[in-house]
């Protein structure tokens, strides 16, 4: 019997293509999860407690274990010449002052220094001139 909609289905059974069309989003799905995998091993957490410098390189450094203690004297030179002492700025003629209320308090009487390897000497040696005026003869330089 001959019906307007079925001659209509069979025109566009002539006009489908006999491939099945199909878009398959697994691999794709794999490949980021695999790409995601890998930036986050190699993405290390931010330390926060620490400016942004470009710790220098050394081939003879030796460890010191008390530089990560939270009560270790650290004090961070920038590219800048900027001084951060623990966690907050400072300005170099308040150092001294700052690094004895720290002995006072109970922290060790070394001070670790982490200065950007970009830093000026001369920025670096005016914090080093600042300890000894403190009292203070045991520095480290902390380097990777």
């Amino acid at each position: 019997m001959w019906s307007p909609s079925r001659v209509a289905e069979q025109r566009a059974a002539k006009r489908k293509s006999p491939a099945f069309v199909f878009l398959n989003l697994w691999p794709l799905a794999a490949v980021m999860v695999v790409l995601v995998g890998i930036f986050m091993l190699r993405i290390r957490p931010h330390d926060y407690r620490q400016p942004p410098a470009d710790i220098p390189t050394s081939v003879s450094a030796t460890t010191q274990p008390g530089a990560r203690r939270e009560d270790a004297i650290e004090i961070f030179v920038t590219r800048d010449g900027a001084v951060y002492f623990r966690n907050s700025a400072m300005r170099r003629e308040d150092l001294a002052a700052a690094v004895q209320g720290a002995i006072r308090e109970g922290a060790e009487k070394k001070v670790y220094i982490s200065a950007d390897q970009r830093a000026k000497n001369g920025d670096v040696e005016s914090v080093v001139d600042e300890l000894r005026q403190a009292g203070i003869t045991e520095i480290s330089f902390i380097t990777n």
